[in-house]
């Protein structure tokens, strides 16, 4: 088969990373490129031990493991952890060989619920096209928001198979119209996505029959070799099965384990090189000039292609790989180099304090003991939690001091991941970090991960590639100029890549060091509002210096959290709730707009909480859609707050509105002293 100038098969691994929209594909491309692998090894057996045993043997070698889950007979969730560790432990992914192939709703269940629950485990997984497109959307339901990925079922390796024609293009075409970016790439026996010509998207083809030592077997599979595989026919990946783990099958095998364990390795190494090593040819004819422009030595005697040693062509494979790394998007950041950030205003430069200011923040530190915002419960300071960690079973390893840097350092995380992310997608990426890092979320864990680990796990945040790269950096920074730890000042932590000056006041104030406020959007935003800033401030760096030029230094500490839950839920950026909130009803916000019963019907809405007060009648439910409901109990009461939100993903938004609802049980006091640093 031969392919075009502009075919992705001229393209390396390496450099087609940034083009994948799917995490699961991008981490695949990172994974190979990584370990030099393009092997998958189908392991089809019927019991855990052998899968296990298998994973565990040809784990150094490939790049993911294809399991066909429905024939194991003592399948349990046991299997599912420990082969989840093994490939952590020895950086592979997971394929479920599932072959979807019902209407949407079924498929989507069948993929998140039942026995397996493979969508909770397996990174990529297959389906048929026969129901049509709403099998996709069905799978994307529910493995889109987990980052995984969608291979159709475009060609099969079998004799006689029916995917084929009109059913092949079919499936590229469905592959070509996926918005939601779940679909990344196909089974196939060829690069059916360029049969027409180069595709615009970049999808992967995964090769089943592939073998070095047989043609076919008595049941129709068909084997082709490696070099006919990727070279030829511009696959990317090889999927051998019984070419590697057969030898167990076999009485021998049966009967030394040992011995049958040690030839499955000795085939998964050389599968590798063969599949690597076509490769390898594959970007040697990619990168070698026409024949006709060819320059020849004096006498003829250039060199062919045959001719050219590996060395020579991993060569010429560097030099291709070192120009796309240019434009990685996870390149290491240096400690920036700026100016001393200004900790407060001279005392000619100070405002004066707004009339009112004491009476306004009693009025909203009240009201906001009856909400609970995401900050709440899901803000930085909280992940950085010791009784939050997910990552608390390792905790009896630690000294007190290490809790005490892990601590910080997940709080400084939180934090860098926070901007421009609503903080239920913080809480989740920090969770995704704590768990899928070797030792959870510490310093060495940050230092040894690889990017797509990391990158998967924060997929959902905005920026997620640059904050990648960030996090590389400042891990590298706190090791080699901070003993390991996270600095004490605002300017060594605005020194840190991806580290601001809000982010910088919070970190300190999360260690019990109170030098400025951090300021950030709702606090920016709601003080304008207010009319504490006169002129209205043009930054949030303004508001942060007028803030502390009057505000009393003990409230310094409590003013953030207690501005960002009320612009959370109350004082929101578009459409605020003037209706519920209790500082524009005494007459104390200048920005305060009556809403007719329409306007409340199209706002968010909010349920607040807690003991009836003096002004517990203003907010009874009259019916109304979107007016406060105000439950008077004496102890406790379930408070529901639900906000819109736009997720974010790939640095750009993905157009999806989701509702995110937090459901909690707190008392007024409770509330009340979550806000106490």
């Amino acid at each position: 088969m031969s392919f075009q100038t502009n075919s992705i098969v001229k393209k390396t691994y390496g450099s087609r990373v940034s083009s994948q929209a799917n995490a699961a594909a991008k981490q695949l491309l990172e994974t190979m490129e990584r370990k030099k692998s393009n092997l998958c090894v189908s392991i089809d057996v019927t019991n855990k031990s052998d899968l296990l045993a298998v994973a565990e043997a040809v784990g150094p070698d490939v790049c993911l493991v294809k399991t066909h889950i429905d024939i194991v007979e003592d399948f349990d969730m046991d299997l599912v952890e420990k082969l989840t560790a093994l490939s952590k432990e020895h950086d592979f992914m997971i394929f479920e060989d599932r072959k979807f192939a019902d209407i949407g709703n079924t498929v989507s269940l069948q993929y998140s619920a039942g026995v397996h629950k493979i969508a909770s485990w397996s990174h990529i997984t297959n389906a048929h096209l026969v129901p049509g497109p709403g099998i996709i959307s069905g799978l994307a339901k529910a493995g889109e928001p987990l980052g995984r990925g969608l291979l159709l079922l475009a060609e099969m390796s079998s004799a006689g198979a029916l995917t084929k024609g009109d059913y092949t293009k079919a499936c590229v075409q469905a592959a070509k119209d996926d918005k939601s970016g779940f679909v990344c790439g196909f089974i196939a026996m060829s690069r059916v996505d360029e049969a027409d010509g180069p595709c615009e998207k970049d999808l992967l083809v995964l090769t089943p029959g592939v073998g070095l030592d047989v043609k076919g077997d008595a049941l129709g599979q068909q084997y082709r070799t490696p070099d006919q595989v990727v070279r030829q026919s511009g696959c990317d990946i090889i999927i051998v099965g019984r070419g590697i783990y057969g030898v167990l099958m076999t009485e021998e095998g049966k009967a030394d384990k040992v011995t049958a364990m040690n030839k499955v390795r000795e085939q998964g190494s050389r599968y590798k090189k063969a599949g690597w090593d076509a490769y390898l040819a594959r970007i040697d004819d990619a990168t070698r000039p026409p024949r006709h422009r060819r320059r020849r030595r004096p006498g003829g005697g250039g060199k062919k292609r045959d001719d050219l040693s590996e060395v020579e062509i991993k060569a010429k494979v560097k030099k291709s790989e070192r120009k796309a790394s240019l434009s990685s998007p996870f390149e290491t950041s240096p400690r920036k180099k700026q100016k001393a950030i200004k900790l407060d205003l001279e005392p000619h430069e100070a405002h004066p304090a707004p009339s009112r200011w004491e009476e306004t923040y009693r009025v909203l530190e009240k009201q906001r003991a009856r909400i609970l915002a995401p900050v709440d419960t899901m803000g930085c300071e909280e992940n950085g939690r010791e009784e939050r960690r997910a990552d608390s079973f390792r905790k009896d390893k630690e000294s007190q001091e290490d809790r005490g840097k892990r601590e910080r350092l997940t709080t400084l995380v939180s934090l860098m991941l926070s901007s421009q992310t609503k903080d239920p997608v913080t809480a989740e990426a920090v969770y995704n970090l704590q768990r899928n890092l070797r030792n959870g979320l510490d310093l060495g864990s940050l230092l040894e991960a690889d990017e797509a680990t990391i990158s998967s796990s924060i997929s959902k945040v905005g920026f997620w590639r640059r904050k990648t790269g960030y996090l590389k950096s400042v891990a590298r920074i706190l090791r080699d100029d901070f003993g390991g730890d996270v600095p004490r000042t605002v300017d060594e932590l605005c020194s840190l890549p991806g580290v601001g000056p809000k982010m910088a006041f919070l970190a300190l104030q999360s260690m019990g060091i109170s030098v400025g406020i951090g300021v950030d959007t709702h606090v920016h935003r709601i003080s304008n509002r207010l009319g504490w800033n006169r002129p209205p401030s043009k930054n949030p760096e303004e508001t942060r210096l007028n803030l502390q030029s009057w505000l009393p230094k003990e409230l310094h500490p409590k003013i953030n959290k207690l501005l960002v839950g009320f612009g959370q839920v109350i004082c929101v950026p578009v459409g605020p709730r003037c209706d519920l909130c209790k500082v524009g009803a005494k007459g104390l916000c200048p920005s305060f707009k009556k809403l007719d019963d329409k306007s409340i019907s199209n706002r968010v809405k909010v349920h607040l909480v807690g003991d009836s007060d003096d002004d517990s009648s203003d907010d009874d439910d009259k019916g109304g859609k979107g007016k406060a409901k105000v439950k008077g109990r004496k102890k406790a009461d379930v408070v529901k707050v639900e906000m819109k939100m736009e997720e974010v993903g790939g640095g750009r938004s993905q157009g999806r509105s989701t509702r995110v609802k937090m459901e909690s049980i707190h008392d007024a006091d409770q509330v009340s002293a979550s806000l106490e640093w």
